[in-house]
């Protein structure tokens, strides 16, 4: 589901925040961090499972925690890292994570069995509907190079 959870935070981001000169490619990688956060631990054999510990609530907290004290105030920098970790916060809305408690809230539950699953029709679907999301708003090759260069739809 990364189409999916990729593009909507970028409609999200857009709706609710209503900067349109933001680097979008920022909020794209945030949406990404859970996920890679998550695999590196997996590789490592830190963690038994690939969906573990980068989707908690209190990781997304913490990275945005650490960002912001990391980041000297009204630079691009953090700018950018803000709009990291909302990408972050919103890939964890947009994937469901919210309905798994032992995944949601590491570490407060633990061991359960009521796991949430979304059916593999519906991830398809919600990746088609990323698709045509993301195929509007660049609308042409030109459009999608400046995307690239420059993180906005023009």
């Amino acid at each position: 589901m990364i189409i999916w959870t990729s593009t909507m935070s970028i409609f999200l981001f857009r709706y609710i925040f209503k900067d349109f000169n933001a680097d979008l490619r920022y909020i794209i990688f945030g949406s990404f961090f859970p996920i890679l956060l998550d695999r590196i631990l997996y590789l490592f054999s830190i963690s038994e499972n690939l969906i573990s510990i980068g989707h908690s609530l209190f990781v997304t907290i913490a990275l945005l925690f650490s960002l912001m004290i990391i980041t000297k105030r009204n630079s691009i920098l953090r700018n950018n890292a803000l709009l990291f970790s909302i990408g972050s916060f919103l890939y964890l809305a947009l994937s469901f994570t919210w309905l798994n408690q032992e995944i949601f809230l590491y570490p407060i539950f633990s061991d359960t069995d009521d796991l949430f699953e979304i059916s593999l029709i519906f991830k398809v679907v919600l990746n088609i509907i990323g698709l045509i999301y993301f195929f509007y708003k660049t609308k042409n090759f030109e459009n999608l190079k400046i995307f690239i260069k420059k993180g906005q739809f023009i």
